[in-house]
């Protein structure tokens, strides 16, 4: 049997918005004991990637342990990837951002260890063609992705060249179903594998694994499979040691120097595939899982023969599939752009020899925090740690507004009151951006006329930082779990749903594709509810009589109007006075009453002030027809700032009875009702000058989270309505007001 090189690559990360207690118990649970096996170990050969946010922990708090990487990198038992500092998806960002964050990464190693880095990690193997060029011009030299990435041009193994205008970036490709059996499958099974690949003549293997799985499984139990059995890492480094006269460990950069390429790919864009099926979104996620679960096991020999041609969708379709993704990336290019104008105002100052400390100081934090919010755990869905989570998205939106907020008062600009008009979220229509001293809204007429964006400055964070309710492809095995209860085994509160009963591997993963599938307990199957717009604040409904809160909460109500979602006219922004702008907007639609059709205007103002942190919607409903209309009309608006929830939260009305939030509830003749978060130290008020019924209730999905499959809190939908009676050629007016203490 020939010999073959196994290079094993250990990726260290913190999700934003990690806690500096909560960093220190991974670190001491999993990343220093790594490093000190390591070093016991005198023959391992490892590689390894640490995200901005822990070494910049580790500066602060853990010197020694960066010395200690000095001496493993100097004594060549280590070699360190950097990549992007903020632990970015490549192609979401601009360019500008993606060289910048790099060059971070190259410095802080540079300064701190004095190492040349040559290797790029890529967070969620997020491919972007483009990649070549932006890592030549910085001197890295080679990268991974999964080999399935590479294209089918991808053939023999070690790495390829990729070319983008004549910069060449070697790409190793990560073997997945290896990367998959860490830590999950015993040892010896982990080096058979390896054994088959050299004797079918394979040279160089490459796994990929995250660290703190990887660095937990030393002391702790494995899965479920190895119940009891411990320090499983000591057990496979001796399973890899026992094999070493065949099995040679191996850096990325020794394979580079040693090996000639395997040839040239032209990879398309691409991300991991959990990713990729979750962009694709429900059925078609499971159904595109379940191919690649069957090319996997190769029990079809057609499948064989097209599996090479199998695309990975690329990171943008998330954009095409998540409303909230698609939002938070719009605020985050708006945001570099924003702070590339204050750096270009600090190149203007320096050429003109004036003093520019205070502007690079600015540059500097908002800099540090646009880089932080472009963290990609907060842009893609099909990870543990995803956009599906409340808290990720807001650690996002907090630090791009902290970032434009510190530019608009670095330039000058933080008091005044701005009006922007552009297609801000690429849907071919203009949005109406408001932006005061105490807040900032987006006015969208192409989604139904609504406030699809309230930022507060000083919280700082984004008050609809909601998700809407989508199907996932996770789904569908939540149904199968609810379905076929034989096949569910119970475990603290936990549950694995085995989806089918084939061979005895010992690869367990959450991956909706393999075996088992986690599910948190509780009845999921109930909460599958799906919504039928996108949620924002100022969606004007109108409901057919047999709507009621539980069919409402359910996603199952009669729409007796086409307004939801509906194209708006803009007729006017009125930003003429000084401390007030006003944003018009109107729309002639349809209001089903019975088995007729009513002909309805709906015409809205927003009212923002200068020197007040509220705004105003002044509704005016018209009936176009001859006949009487008769309907209920009423105001959604979805509040949510960063998914928390508990006895510091509560709905408060104007005599001071507070009401939970964690049920759905019905309130009566309100003119004043207020989203109270004492921990965070805000309110929200909607005072209706019309006294006004109430629906509320808490917007869950099924999606995945650290513990598995679970119900997750996305924030709480609240609806203002009003029975409304008008006859032929009648208008009625509705009032409500917006106030923000924080």
């Amino acid at each position: 049997m020939q010999n073959l090189g196994l290079v094993l690559c250990i990726t260290n990360t913190q999700p934003p918005g990690t806690t500096g207690p909560e960093v220190r118990r991974s670190c001491e649970r999993a990343y220093f004991p790594m490093l000190d096996l390591l070093e016991e170990h005198t023959w391992l050969r490892l590689s390894m990637h640490w995200g901005g946010q822990l070494l910049e922990w580790l500066e602060l708090h853990a010197p020694e342990r960066i010395e200690q990487l000095v001496k493993l990198v100097a004594s060549g038992r280590l070699e360190i990837l950097g990549g992007l500092h903020g632990g970015a998806v490549l192609p979401s960002l601009p360019e500008r951002d993606a060289v910048g964050q790099a060059q971070v990464s190259l410095r802080w190693w540079r300064q701190h260890a004095d190492l040349r880095i040559r290797g790029a990690w890529l967070p969620f193997y997020a491919w972007d063609p483009v990649a070549p060029r932006i890592f030549g011009r910085l001197g890295i030299q080679y990268s991974v992705l999964e080999t399935a990435q590479l294209g089918p041009g991808a053939t023999g193994d070690g790495y390829w060249l990729a070319e983008r205008e004549g910069s060449i970036l070697a790409l190793f490709g990560a073997d997945p179903v290896l990367s998959r059996m860490i830590p999950g499958a015993s040892p010896q099974r982990i080096i058979d594998h390896l054994a088959a690949r050299a004797r079918a003549g394979q040279r160089v293997i490459t796994i990929a694994v995250r660290g703190e799985d990887f660095g937990a499984a030393l002391e702790s139990s494995s899965t479920r499979s190895f119940s009891g059995e411990r320090a499983w890492v000591r057990r496979f480094f001796q399973a890899l040691s026992d094999a070493s006269p065949w099995l040679k460990m191996a850096h990325f950069g020794t394979v580079l120097d040693r090996m000639r390429p395997s040839g040239r790919v032209y990879p398309p864009a691409s991300v991991q595939s959990s990713v990729a099926a979750a962009a694709l979104g429900g059925s078609a996620g499971a159904a595109w899982q379940t191919l690649l679960a069957d090319v996997r096991r190769g029990t079809d020999p057609s499948l064989q023969r097209v599996a090479p041609f199998l695309r990975i969708p690329g990171w943008e379709a998330t954009l095409a599939s998540s409303p909230e993704v698609l939002r938070l990336h719009r605020r985050m290019l708006r945001t570099s752009r924003e702070v590339a104008r204050l750096r270009a105002m600090l190149r203007e100052e320096a050429r003109r020899n004036d003093d520019h400390e205070g502007l690079l100081q600015a540059l500097d934090e908002a800099t540090a925090a646009l880089y932080r919010g472009q963290n990609g755990s907060a842009y893609v869905h099909g990870t543990d740690v995803g956009a599906q989570l409340g808290d990720i998205r807001h650690q996002a939106w907090a630090n791009l507004i902290r970032a434009e907020y510190g530019v608009h008062i670095a330039l000058g600009d933080a008091e005044r009151l701005v009006v922007e008009q552009g297609d801000y979220d690429g849907d071919g229509r203009n949005e109406v951006i408001v932006r005061t001293p105490a807040m900032c809204a987006f006015v969208s007429p192409s989604q139904g006329g609504t406030i699809t964006e309230l930022d507060s400055w000083t919280i700082p964070g984004n008050l609809l930082n909601v998700r809407t309710r989508v199907g996932e492809p996770h789904h569908d095995a939540v149904l199968r779990g609810e379905d076929l209860p034989m096949l569910v085994e119970e475990r603290d509160d936990l549950s694995t749903l085995i989806i089918d009963d084939e061979d005895d591997t010992d690869e367990v993963t959450i991956d909706e594709s393999d075996r088992a599938v986690r599910l948190a307990a509780g009845n999921l199957a109930a909460k599958l509810n799906y919504d039928r717009h996108v949620r924002g604040a100022f969606v004007d409904h109108f409901f057919a009589p047999e709507t009621t809160l539980e069919n409402l909460r359910l996603g199952r109500y009669a729409e007796a109007g086409d307004f939801v979602g509906a194209d708006y006219q803009l007729l006017s922004v009125n930003d003429d006075q000084e401390n007030e702008v006003a944003v018009s907007l109107a729309r002639d639609g349809n209001v089903i009453e019975g088995t007729a059709l009513r002909l309805v205007r709906v015409v809205k103002r927003f009212v923002f002030t200068k020197d007040m942190p509220l705004f105003e919607a002044r509704y005016e409903i018209a009936n176009r027809y001859h006949e009487p209309v008769r309907t209920r009309f009423a105001v959604g608006i979805d509040l949510n700032l960063d998914s928390a929830r508990g006895p510091d939260q509560w709905l408060e009305t104007s005599g001071g009875r507070r009401v939970n939030l964690e049920a759905p509830g019905e309130l009566d003749e309100l003119t004043e009702l207020s989203f109270v978060d004492v921990a965070r130290g805000y309110r929200v008020t909607l005072s209706p000058r019309q006294p006004a019924r109430v629906w509320h209730f808490p917007l869950e999905t099924v999606s995945r989270s650290p513990r598995g499959i679970a119900s997750l809190h996305q924030g709480v939908a609240i609806y203002l309505w009003w029975p409304l009676e008008l006859w032929g050629q009648e208008r009625r007016r509705f009032e409500i007001a917006v106030s923000l203490e924080a």
